[in-house]
């Protein structure tokens, strides 16, 4: 709650400052702190090591109201366009089960998603093995903190749910790091071989 309040001054100042440079719409200004309060943003500690470890700093750093925008984009999923592409590989006595899905936003920012699986060809049993995540966006890190896995025993689909974060470098009188929550869900259909997944911010 604490990091919440302090990420809503930050921002609150930061909006000051662009009014005293810009009076043109300083109600917007006010709106998009609000916006970002909904979307649960949270200042990250400069004594952590997660600004090194994610290379933070090396993001170009955007403006409150680009934040904004860009989160409201992914949050309505604006000109979305979704793939999904189920590959299977047999070796010796098992499958190997590549589930590769991707989500291109407003024609810019593409978030791709591979789970890597294996199924046991004699017990039809699908093990979890590793994932890989990306995305196209050069003005925020998007980062995945493992998945669960598990399987409806009454539908035999298998289900998968992240934790993930979408980190930000936010430019105003001083530099700040902000992360945003975004949950994702998805699963895997044996049976028809289909996937799917979405996440919600």
């Amino acid at each position: 709650m604490k990091n919440s309040i302090f990420v809503v001054a930050i921002l609150a100042m930061m909006s000051m400052t662009a009014c005293t440079v810009n009076d043109n719409d300083p109600i917007e200004q006010v709106e998009t702190i609000d916006m970002l309060t909904i979307y649960g943003a949270q200042n990250v500690d400069s004594s952590t090591n997660k600004i090194k470890e994610l290379h933070l700093e090396e993001l170009p750093g955007v403006s409150t109201k680009k934040a904004y925008n860009i989160l409201s984009s992914i949050r309505k999923h604006q000109e979305s366009e979704k793939h999904y592409d189920v590959k299977e590989n047999q070796h010796g006595d098992h499958y190997d089960i590549d589930i590769i899905m991707d989500e291109v936003i407003g024609h810019k920012y593409t978030f791709t998603i591979q789970l890597h699986m294996q199924k046991d060809n004699e017990s039809g049993i699908i093990y979890y093995k590793s994932y890989d995540a990306d995305c196209s966006s050069k003005d925020f890190t998007w980062y995945i903190k493992g998945f669960s896995f598990s399987t409806d025993n009454t539908t035999g689909d298998n289900k998968f749910e992240s934790p993930s974060y979408l980190y930000f470098k936010v430019l105003g009188e001083n530099v700040e790091y902000i992360q945003v929550p975004v949950k994702i869900t998805g699963k895997y259909c044996p049976i028809n071989n289909k996937a799917e997944f979405s996440y919600i911010l």
